[in-house]
């Protein structure tokens, strides 16, 4: 096995191209996909650490499950090792796995994620920093955690920061693990030592021909230059002033689909350039903690909490309205098969 470390995500082959595109035809029309980053509470802006993590707002997840029901929406609960290690987070979205209400997939944090054998810094918060059979051993680590607290096999992985690394795929298919959603479009973690994903379809493609699937986290660019997204927006408009004035003059604005730190009108924008663009399927996401005030700088209090609650409704009306159904990652993976 190959104990070289990774490397940095701009030199491995799984984000720059040839990207061999997946045919979306059997899905008949454009889907939508909610994953969910599933993991412990921590403060981002300090360093990382590997203890004293809670998990004490997974009891909150229970109002947004209960939302996606009314919705017909199946979320897919990306969880790590802290969650993965705590009996009632296991009871409570187990249950939701168990009676087909969600799907669980996987998420890996290096740094709270045994075993513990490299030096805790944030260039090793990406995975794709780690020696290959480091992450290995990690992603096998809490793979058996979680077939053994939750008795089912997930199919689906992202890694913690977007972190994805060369080796990634080979052990994705080694745990038989069939899709990943690693790859955040159109942004760039290399500044920190992390991936860059400038220039990846949104489309899913083969990260592994015939083995695994990326389904990448959608974010889009609209306005007059977003043909040019690429050149305009990371090569000759690279700070944040210049960014907020072409997206104000409606030149250039990227829009991820989320709603942590995109507003609704925002996303109801974003929904309709992907599909404008031909996105088949819109993967949204966020991060669990962000279900109860106090955890993340998105959802301070409770009045944060209910625009959060009020994005969602928001979009599911108009994913309806545009005709965009739900679909999960068992529905994908039999679309895709047949």
């Amino acid at each position: 096995m190959d104990d070289t470390p990774n490397g940095n995500a701009p030199n491995i082959g799984i984000n720059t191209g040839p990207h061999a595109p997946v045919n979306v035809t059997p899905l008949n029309g454009p889907r939508f996909i909610i994953t969910i980053d599933t993991e412990e509470e921590f403060d981002w802006s300090q360093p990382f650490t590997r203890h004293d993590h809670s998990t004490a707002h997974v009891g909150a997840i229970s109002e947004f499950q209960n939302l996606c029901d009314i919705n017909g929406v199946q979320p897919v609960y990306l969880i790590d090792y802290p969650i993965a290690n705590d009996p009632a987070a296991v009871a409570l979205l187990g249950e939701f796995a168990r009676t087909g209400r969600a799907e669980i997939g996987m998420q890996l944090h290096p740094w709270v994620n045994p075993p513990f054998d490299e030096e805790l810094n944030r260039k090793n918060s990406f995975a794709c920093n780690l020696p290959a059979e480091l992450e290995r051993k990690k992603l096998q680590t809490l793979h058996a955690k979680i077939v053994d607290g939750f008795g089912l096999r997930p199919d689906i992985y992202r890694a913690g920061r977007y972190g994805v690394g060369a080796s990634t795929p080979q052990i994705l298919q080694e745990l038989g693990i069939t899709f990943d959603s690693s790859v955040r479009a159109n942004f760039d973690y290399s500044p920190e030592g992390g991936p860059r994903f400038v220039g990846v379809p949104l489309r899913p493609y083969w990260l592994r021909h015939g083995e695994v699937i990326e389904l990448p986290l959608t974010t889009v660019f609209r306005g007059g230059l977003h043909s040019l997204s690429k050149a305009v927006y990371f090569d000759l408009f690279p700070s944040q002033p210049s960014r907020s004035f072409m997206a104000r003059t409606g030149m250039l604005e990227r829009i991820a689909l989320t709603p942590e730190g995109v507003p609704l009108h925002k996303a109801i924008q974003g929904i309709d350039a992907a599909l404008s663009q031909g996105v088949p399927i819109l993967n949204f996401s966020f991060h669990s903690p962000s279900l109860e005030p106090g955890h993340t700088s998105y959802v301070r209090n409770d009045d944060d909490l209910r625009m959060l609650f009020e994005w969602w409704r928001g979009v599911f009306r108009h994913l309806q309205n545009c005709g965009v159904k739900p679909i999960n990652i068992a529905g994908i993976k039999s679309a895709l098969a047949g």
